[in-house]
């Protein structure tokens, strides 16, 4: 997607568009520690459900 930013004296310049690939690599580290987290958290239920 093209940005083109306007100045107040009537001139324009031009922003090329910023990479993604920053962006999936914190979308891949969310999921990691999302999944990291889940299992944690099933491994300590079954863990307190057999110690009962």
């Amino acid at each position: 997607m093209k940005t083109i930013l306007r100045r107040k004296d009537d001139t324009s310049i031009f922003c090329p568009p910023v990479r993604q690939r920053h962006a999936t690599f914190t979308v891949k580290t969310k999921v990691i520690e999302l999944t990291v987290a889940c299992t944690l958290l099933v491994v300590g239920l079954f863990i307190m459900t057999i110690a009962q």
